[in-house]
């Protein structure tokens, strides 16, 4: 359950992208300095102080970039003698120290020419001081490069404290361009509201406030029909068994499961599967395999086994070793593509289960990876709405539906389902029209109650030609799996005493380690 509003909304996001218009090229105004500057989908006019780059770090006039923000004229201070700036924000909610409910207060960032340290607080942040009193709480931030003077305007590197304001950041490096979205004031003029996710969000954390054991069963099929004037082919493989899962809260897991594994492949009427044995004669398949993975997301490292005898005797494979893979390590290598380090991805995903989708809002907008002018804030939140807001929705009954994709053969719908003023299930399906997409096509993922459910259905052809052959592809995936509340914990780690084989040492991955 913790991964469905993730996919969900990846869905919804991969589906809608579609239907965005991309920002043209001619639109683009002339750079202005040694890159271009785009406010909350705006790209600043610089009238006479433009962008620079100062020791790799790309610097903006201080003047014109907070009053872009926000932040008015007349708030801005300039004390000569010691070469401080400070500005001011009226009426900014931000989350208190103290950690308690989010309050509204002006903001005041302060700095000094040469210093590299920059300072920030909020007019209602307090805490005690000695003597019973109440001091401001102010925040330092460590620059990388000291705020300086170029023809008589200040310049600052903006990037973290536009991340310690809550600002969202990024880079396009097509068109060389430092993206900057104020999230709170974008969410400030969105109308649409979220009652009905909010009461999915509630009905997903009943999987998660109690430790969960899932069992089920599943089944895969992928076959190939090959006709022509030279050759006639079917093949066919198919998997299926049955699983155990136990998980704790939203990070823990535990997943066992049996399966067997079978192919059929006829090659111009030879069976080639009955010619596929080990070395004492034994048939290669069907064979018989247990897998197991242990993990928990909270250090990203998880373990793998896989038990099989005919392996064993085919290949001479170890049974008993478990093969360890650190996937924060390997996130956070890949941090500069996805825009996103682990702990950030680690945060998400657990803000995703455990607030309601208005609290999660925000959080979504401000870690969304910015990496082209074409695609910012504003156009996430748009995707967001069409997937999630109330006004999508279309109540049938007890059933709420949203037809968040229906153009081009293609159909996307997400029903919600309550009882008694309740979520208590979902339905969300994709399908392809063949006589449009020209292959059959259809995704479906649902949770009825404590039973879920899963499918997919590809099927297309290859009409033959003059010289080919025509060609038959299917794939179907079913998946199904009862919930149920249990007092067994998930085990995260391999049986004491097993051999465990580092797969990153294993194949000579070198991953750098980042900084926390």
């Amino acid at each position: 359950m913790k991964k469905l509003l993730r996919l969900s909304l990846c869905m919804g996001l991969l589906a809608a992208l579609l239907c965005v218009p991309s920002l043209a090229a001619d639109q683009m105004p002339e750079k202005q300095g040694e890159f271009y500057v785009m406010i909350n989908g705006e790209y600043v006019t610089f009238t006479d102080a433009v962008p620079q780059i100062r020791e790799s770090r790309s610097c903006l006039p201080f003047a014109a970039v907070f009053e872009q923000l926000g932040f008015p004229q007349e708030s801005m201070t300039w004390d000569a003698d010691t070469q401080t700036v400070t500005a001011v924000k009226p009426d900014v909610l931000y989350s208190p120290s103290n950690g308690g409910e989010p309050q509204q207060g002006d903001l005041t960032v302060q700095l000094t020419i040469g210093s590299k340290e920059i300072k920030y607080w909020y007019e209602n942040d307090l805490t005690a001081a000695p003597g019973g009193e109440v001091a401001q709480v102010t925040n330092v931030l460590e620059s990388e490069v000291a705020p300086y003077l170029s023809g008589g305007r200040t310049y600052i590197p903006f990037g973290l404290l536009a991340d310690a304001l809550g600002y969202n950041v990024g880079w396009d490096s097509t068109v060389g361009a430092v993206i900057i979205d104020d999230v709170d004031a974008i969410l400030a003029a969105n109308t649409e509201t979220y009652e009905l996710m909010d009461q999915y969000q509630a009905y997903n954390r009943t999987f998660v406030e109690k430790n969960q054991k899932v069992t089920g069963k599943y089944a895969m099929e992928l076959s190939m029909a090959e006709n022509g004037p030279q050759a006639s082919n079917d093949l066919s493989f198919t998997v299926k068994g049955d699983y155990d899962m136990i998980t704790a809260g939203s990070t823990a897991l535990q997943f066992d499961t049996d399966m067997t594994a079978d192919a059929d492949a006829l090659m111009d009427g030879v069976d080639m599967i009955a010619m596929l044995t080990s070395p004492d004669g034994t048939p290669i398949l069907p064979m018989d395999l247990g897998f197991s993975m242990r993990g928990d997301m909270t250090d990203g490292v998880f373990y793998f086994n896989v038990d099989s005898q005919q392996l064993t005797t085919l290949t001479g494979w170890n049974s008993e070793s478990w093969y360890k893979l650190d996937m924060a390590a390997i996130y956070d290598e890949m941090s500069a593509f996805t825009g996103m380090n682990y702990q950030q991805l680690l945060e998400l995903s657990t803000a995703s289960v455990e607030k309601d989708f208005s609290q999660l809002l925000p959080s979504l907008l401000k870690d969304m990876p910015l990496t082209s002018v074409e695609f910012t804030t504003s156009d996430y939140l748009t995707i967001l709405n069409l997937f999630c807001a109330d006004s999508r929705f279309v109540q049938s009954g007890n059933r709420y539906v949203n037809t968040f994709l229906d153009e081009q053969g293609l159909t996307g719908t997400f029903t919600i389902t309550t009882s008694a003023g309740k979520v208590n299930g979902y339905a969300m399906e994709l399908k392809a029209d063949p006589t449009v997409v020209g292959a059959e096509m259809t995704l479906k993922a649902a949770m009825a109650g404590n039973k879920m459910e899963i499918a997919m259905i590809v099927a297309g052809s290859q009409e033959q030609g003059e010289d080919l052959p025509q060609v038959d592809i299917s794939l179907s995936l079913t998946m199904d799996g009862t919930y149920q509340t249990t007092s067994a914990q998930p085990q995260t780690e391999p049986p004491a005493g097993a051999p465990v084989v580092d797969l990153m040492e294993l194949f000579g991955m070198e991953v750098i380690p980042t900084a926390a």
